[in-house]
């Protein structure tokens, strides 16, 4: 083959011949390429403000979930001081059947799942679960429950329980001690 019989018209025919349509060509390249990169920018700056507002999402459940814990204790704490007053009355009166019926009517208040009343020795005189009732406190539960001096809130996995101590004239009747179970909130 002869290469001297090549026309120069051969070689450049997929580019346009005319200057002003070649320009116009590169251009719009160019345009494609920069509007490509606008859209790739684009979309990573909405991806990075959705994971930062679900970071921010998730803090604000978690403040959320902590206040409402924190009001949850609070609510058993100030419950907890008339309830025992009333238990302390029925206790300084040997009225046990009272004292159990306190528990029961209390337990069946939205999420209370039990409710115990020891005497001063440990022994559950009262329980909102009958077969409890006789049995040592400190071979079913926290033993140090039974000793505190003041009324305190627990969390224990998804529970909060609350002691109270029982306090007669001049000695200590027993303790209160009521289990409430933690919802998770529902935030959607």
């Amino acid at each position: 083959m002869d290469v001297t019989n090549v026309k120069p018209d051969n070689i450049n025919s997929s580019l346009p011949q005319n200057p002003h349509r070649r320009n116009l060509l590169i251009l719009a390249a160019v345009f494609l390429v920069l509007l490509a990169s606008v859209w790739i920018w684009k979309t990573v700056q909405i991806n990075n403000l959705k994971n930062e507002a679900a970071t921010e999402r998730q803090q604000l459940q978690n403040q959320a979930y902590k206040m409402i814990l924190t009001t949850h204790e609070e609510h058993l704490m100030h419950l907890a001081k008339p309830f025992v007053w009333a238990v302390r009355t029925e206790m300084l009166n040997k009225n046990i059947s009272q004292v159990s019926q306190y528990a029961n009517d209390l337990v069946k208040e939205k999420n209370f799942q039990s409710i115990v009343i020891t005497n001063e020795k440990g022994i559950i005189v009262s329980a909102t679960d009958k077969k409890l009732e006789g049995k040592d406190y400190a071979n079913i539960g926290n033993k140090n429950y039974l000793s505190r001096s003041s009324t305190q809130v627990n969390r224990v996995k998804n529970q909060l329980i609350t002691t109270s101590p029982i306090m007669g004239f001049n000695s200590r009747l027993g303790t209160a001690i009521l289990t409430y179970n933690l919802q998770q909130p529902n935030f959607n």
